[in-house]
């Protein structure tokens, strides 16, 4: 957070909570959505790892990668890979609309 920014909006006779709405929690949410999208795809990872150390009875996509693993179905496999990439790649595009629609004040995500 720019000391700067804050000291302006100050000077420019904005209250604490106006400080608050206008710059903190703008900063704030930059941030937050830059590292929003790696932490998806690790916790995404996290879960399919959960399923493979803990999934013996579940029916998930890891207990299915784990069990085609072990009856040598490539095919079964396969579909389970191509889910997982289509989860990750549609809660990635979620993340992009719902930060342009939050962050539509920067200039990347302005219309021209």
């Amino acid at each position: 957070m720019d000391a700067d920014l804050i000291h302006s909006a100050r000077f420019l006779g904005a209250s604490e909570g106006q400080v608050m709405r206008t710059v903190v929690i703008p900063s704030a949410l930059a941030w937050t959505f830059a590292s929003l999208t790696p932490s998806v795809s690790f916790a995404l990872v996290g879960v399919v790892v959960g399923e493979f150390i803990g999934g013996e009875s579940g029916g998930g996509l890891g207990y299915l990668i784990i069990q085609s693993l072990g009856t040598l179905n490539a095919a079964d496999m396969m579909v389970a890979l191509l889910v997982l990439g289509v989860i990750g790649i549609v809660m990635a595009l979620g993340i992009k609309q719902v930060e342009s629609r939050l962050l539509r004040w920067r200039p990347e995500y302005q219309k021209r």
